[in-house]
Formats: C-alpha cells, structure tokens, sequence
C-alpha cells in the first residue's frame, strides 16, 4: 500500500513539474534565447494573462530540468513581491505603532490570497479544460483563452483608477449587496486585510469570507486536479496527439483561395505553412494572441468612455470612436504578423526550406498573399457589420472600403523591409529599435488610427470617400510595385541575418551576444557549444 502511494505521489510530482516546466518555458526566442526560468515564473505570477497557453499542462511530457514545486514557486515569488509593501505600507498609514503588526499581518494574508486567487484559478482552469475537452479541443481554445487573458489583463491596467473609485464608493455606502462588492475581487481582498488589521466595520466581515474563500478555493480544485486527474493527464502527455482533421467550411475555402489567390504551388505551400505555424506552433500562437488582446483592449478604451458619458447616443452617428476600431484591429493583427515572420519555427528544419530551390519572387509573393489573407477580412468583417448594425449598409460598405484601403498601405509598408523565408531565419530581437524610435511609432499609431478615423467622419459627411480610398489604393499599388522589383532583383534567398553589434549600446543589453551566440552557421552547428 504504501508503495503504491509513492509511485502515485511520484507520477503526480512529474506531472506538476512537467506542466511547470511548460509554464516557464520561453517560447519567443529560438532554442538557446530563452530568458531565465525566475523571470517567467515572476511574470507569470504578475500577468498571468502573458503565459497562457491552455495546452501547456500536456506541452512537456517529461522533464527537461528540475524546477521548484509549484507550491514552493508561488509562495516564494508571492512572498519576493509582497515583503517590501507588506512592511512599508502599514508603517507609513498605521494610526499607531502597535497597530503595525496586525497591518502588516493583513497585508501579508491578502496579498497572499489574491496571487493564489490568480496563480490556482489558471491553473485549475487549464487543468479542467484538459480533463473535460481533451488536448485537441484545448488547442484550439488555447488562441482564445490567450488573448482574452490579455484583454482581461491589460483592461484592469488601463482602469486601475476607476476600479479603484467604484470599490472605495461601494464601501462607502456600505451595502454588503452591492454589485460591485459582490463580484468585484479587489473588494473581497480589501476586506480581508481590513478584517485582520482589526477594522469595526461589519461590512468587511462579509467581503474577508469571500476573500478567503478566492484564495482556497482555487487552490483546492487544483490539488483536486493533481490528486484525482494524474492517471489521465499522465496518459494525455505520453500519447502522441490526434491527428487534425480540417473542418468542411475551412476545406472549402482553402480550396477557393487555392483556385483563386494562392494558384502556384509554391506559394500555395509557403503560405499553409505560415497560416498553420500561427495555429499550431506555441511561441507564434501566443505572440499573436498578445497583439490581438493588446488591440481588444485598445478598441475598448475607445469606445467605454463614450458609452459612459452618452450611453447608446453614443452609437447614433459615426464617430471616431467607433470608426477607429477596424484600424485599430489592423494595427494589431498586421504588427503581430510581421513579427511573427521573422521568428524562427524549428531552425534546424529548415534545411527543406534551403534545399527546394525556392524563387525569391514566389517566396515573396506567398508571404505577401499570407499577410493579406490573416490581415484584410477580420478588418474588412468588423468594418462592414459593425457599421450596417448601427448605421445601415449605405455606411457600411464605404466604412469597409476605406478601411480596407488603409490595411492595404499598412500591410504593404510593413513587408517593404522583410526578406527572406518566413519563419526560417534567426530571430534577432531590436531590430525596430523601438526604445529610440518610440516616439516616431506611437505618432504614426495614433495618426492611422484615429487621425484617419476623423478623416472619415469628415468623407461620410461631406463626401468624396471613394476618392481618397482609391488615392489609398494606389499608394498600396505602388509600394507593392517597389517592393516586387526590388525582389526580382535578388538571385538568391538568405537564411542568415546580419547583427549589428552596438544594437543596444543604449540600454547596455547582451541581447545581440545572446543572438549571435546561438545562430546557426551554413552547417547547421551552433557558433557556440555548451
């Protein structure tokens, strides 16, 4: 009996680190890029919305390096976080001295309570997911779950202050059946510390349970997971996964784009390739689904303030709030893909790509038709039926092509600098230079979107929207033209990439060390070993 016990403990024990090892594993940099395994885990216990891949619970079925618990991993990370405000803040706002050590108490438990309520809730969410729906149905929800985590992450960031009013004005009415108290967590932990420092109000009586109650709970369904699930998950992650099958509507229009768009065969394999790596590969998958919560994110906080203020008048006419959104969404998916294109799926096979004698222009054009294909019919969709809903489809139609004409010019002027295969050269990161050029990006982020936005209230007002569309259409047409005679020019397809060496002199990095250190030379072999 109890060796049975120890093997079941043990197998349980490999399961957890083997997840662990999957939540800590960088997927955004080529194998020997990663960042440190204590950097992961710190960011995933401060956003765990940024290392969310659903099928990471079966990703590693053995471990590649030992790892602390998961147990021991958040107390101690919690506990990293937690110490200084735990003593700083009761100091600085306690009334008296001896009130400090019940105020540092509160704090500790609470902060406490409300990692665990994040870090366990992922976790046992995932692990159910696993248990319920299976590897397959989890990877195609995983894209989802991701970039909702984001959006969910990101939102609570940009309305830290008026989360923070809303729960100090419910607690001020002092109704325990408040909505906001109810269902708001940052309350729940707010009563908890408020219950132990030692407050007089009985209201936060009631908010301390609750508080309690999101901090264990989590954290018993994920014990029950482990205790109760091991045999299956242990099953799930020695079994090769099933092999995908192609839904009826995706095989239709795959061979609609196959006959109409994509004809070469070349282009037709590069471009499954791409759209396939964004589905399946973890690091591409996730990068993804980061721009696109990032964009979820910013088209809210376009839109709420207006909804806040004027309520549905908000919607009675075009506005640039709402026209925005298209814009916004192509800012998202078209920066997404264009990094994704230059992040390496496998290096080591891309010797398929290096010995098909592949044509620069074929190449090129495939890239090109992929980005269109992922960028222009979300933005095309979301234009058109978001403005027949409100405005009828008068407004709709030209909201759509103006639009679509800008996506155009945004796509075309982010691939006029790539070359090469997709997703088979090092990934070299700092090459957009961002912590120089911040200013230039986020000027040109805010002109396409919304200054363009206004634009077309002005056209749908006053008329002469087709002509500035197509005005859009032919500065696309002619990027387009450059960048293909410039592509004809070149004879022969790179895999390498040129590293500059002072590319963050600035920031005093070791990134491009790092970079070249593990490039691949024309043999295959490492620069460096070890």
């Amino acid at each position: 009996m109890t060796s049975t016990w120890r093997t079941g403990f043990r197998q349980a024990a490999t399961i957890a680190r083997a997840t662990l090892s999957g939540f800590l594993e960088s997927d955004l940099m080529p194998s020997g890029m990663q960042a440190p395994a204590m950097i992961w885990a710190a960011a995933f216990l401060v956003a765990p919305a940024l290392c969310l891949p659903a099928v990471s619970m079966v990703k590693y079925p053995f471990i590649r390096k030992y790892h602390p618990s998961m147990i021991e991993l958040f107390a101690g990370f919690a506990a990293a976080l937690n110490a200084i405000p735990a003593v700083a803040f009761p100091v600085v706002s306690a009334g008296g001295f001896l009130e400090i050590p019940r105020s540092i108490a509160g704090h500790v438990v609470s902060a406490l309570a409300a990692c665990a309520f994040v870090f366990f809730t992922v976790t046992s969410v995932q692990g159910l997911v696993i248990l319920a729906l299976g590897r397959r149905t989890a990877g195609r929800l995983a894209a989802i779950a991701q970039a909702g985590a984001v959006l969910l992450f990101l939102m609570a960031l940009l309305f830290f202050d008026p989360i923070r009013d809303f729960t100090a004005d419910a607690i001020g009415r002092g109704d325990p059946a408040d909505p906001v108290l109810v269902f708001l967590p940052p309350a729940w932990f707010l009563g908890l510390y408020e219950f132990i420092a030692g407050t007089p109000r009985h209201l936060m009586t009631a908010l301390a349970l609750r508080g309690a109650a999101a901090g264990l709970v989590p954290f018993a369904v994920t014990v029950a997971i482990y205790a109760f699930g091991y045999k299956r998950l242990l099953a799930r992650a020695v079994e090769a996964p099933p092999r995908a099958t192609t839904f009826g509507l995706a095989a239709l229009v795959s061979r609609a784009l196959r006959a109409t768009i994509v004809r070469r065969p070349e282009e037709q394999a590069i471009c499954a390739f791409v759209l396939r790596a964004i589905a399946r590969s973890g690091r591409h998958s996730m990068l993804m689904s980061i721009y696109v919560g990032a964009g979820l994110a910013l088209m809210a906080t376009s839109v709420i303030p207006d909804i806040a203020r004027l309520g549905y008048d908000a919607f009675a006419a075009p506005g640039a709030a709402i026209l925005c959104l298209p814009l916004v969404l192509s800012v998202a998916l078209a920066v997404g893909m264009r990094i994704l294109l230059t992040i390496p799926v496998d290096l080591p096979a891309r010797w398929l790509f290096q010995t098909a004698g592949l044509v620069p222009r074929h190449v090129d054009a495939a890239v090109h038709k992929a980005m269109l294909l992922v960028v222009v019919p979300p933005v095309v969709l979301l234009a058109g039926l978001s403005a027949w809903i409100l405005w009828g489809p008068a407004i709709a139609w030209r909201h759509a092509v103006f639009c679509a004409s800008l996506t155009l010019v945004l796509c075309e002027l982010l691939l006029m600098t790539f070359k090469g295969a997709p997703m088979t050269r090092p990934y070299v990161p700092g090459r957009s230079r961002f912590h120089m050029w911040w200013a230039f990006y986020l000027t040109a982020f805010t002109t396409y979107c919304y200054s363009m936005a206004g634009l077309e209230v002005i056209l749908l007002r006053e008329g002469g929207l087709r002509i500035v569309a197509g005005l859009f259409i032919s500065v696309a047409l002619t990027l387009w033209l450059a960048r293909t005679l410039k592509v004809r020019g070149i004879e022969e397809i790179s895999y390498e990439v040129d590293v500059p060496d002072q590319m963050f002199q600035g920031f005093n990095l070791s990134e491009t060390y790092a970079a070249q250190s593990v490039a691949p030379r024309a043999d295959g072999s490492a620069k460096f070993s070890g």
